[in-house]
């Protein structure tokens, strides 16, 4: 009954070491925060002013953008211009887009 016991308490002893083994680390994640003038966020403008923090990559649909700015962050963004294919382009730090013409979709973000 002992070595049925050691062996039972060795083989949870295991599992409990492989789920630690297993568990992810939290991963990046940008937060969409409220804008406020010099925090040097990211932002993004159509009719609204969005604004995101943090290094991390996120799924966005943000319709009739027409200016970005990467202020304090490099950044890479996905976007499409009306029914076209995808495409990509990264700003570094404080660089703009602006005058975006005509208007895009921006479907994804990467803050570096």
């Amino acid at each position: 009954m002992l070595k049925r016991s050691a062996i039972l308490a060795s083989t949870a002893a295991a599992a409990a070491f492989g789920f630690m083994g297993l568990t992810a680390t939290p991963a990046q994640a940008i937060d969409n925060v409220t804008c406020r003038d010099g925090a040097g966020y990211t932002e993004i403008f159509n009719e609204k002013r969005h604004c995101f923090a943090n290094a991390g990559r996120a799924d966005v649909w943000i319709t009739n953008v027409y200016e970005i700015r990467a202020n304090n962050n490099n950044i890479t963004i996905w976007y499409r211009y009306g029914t076209g294919g995808i495409a990509q382009t990264q700003l570094n730090k404080n660089q703009n887009w602006t005058n975006i013409n005509p208007r895009i979709t921006v479907e994804d973000i990467q803050i570096h």
